[in-house]
């Protein structure tokens, strides 16, 4: 399955690692760390989520204007996949 990111970017949803809030991941200091080694494409408009993507073994980072919950609700019908917690803990 193809996901829209906003403009005209595309991922294949297998190739999708995470979906994180924007800004949540800029508060986080290893988050941002992270984020900072890879190869980054803003999209046009504010950024609400980033989208990290691992295309023939390089990861990349996505800035979507598009927010989180509207990804993942469109990379599986609804989302809960991607926000399931372990049933253990």
């Amino acid at each position: 399955m193809i996901l829209h990111l906003g403009g005209d970017y595309f991922v294949k949803t297998k190739e999708i690692l995470v979906i994180l809030d924007y800004e949540e991941a800029a508060r986080n200091k290893d988050t941002s760390l992270f984020l900072k080694g890879l190869e980054t494409t803003a999209l046009s408009g504010e950024p609400r989520a980033v989208v990290v993507t691992e295309e023939y073994g390089t990861k990349k980072a996505y800035l979507s204007p598009i927010s989180p919950r509207t990804l993942l609700r469109r990379s599986n019908g609804d989302g809960d996949a991607f926000l399931r917690q372990d049933p253990q803990g």
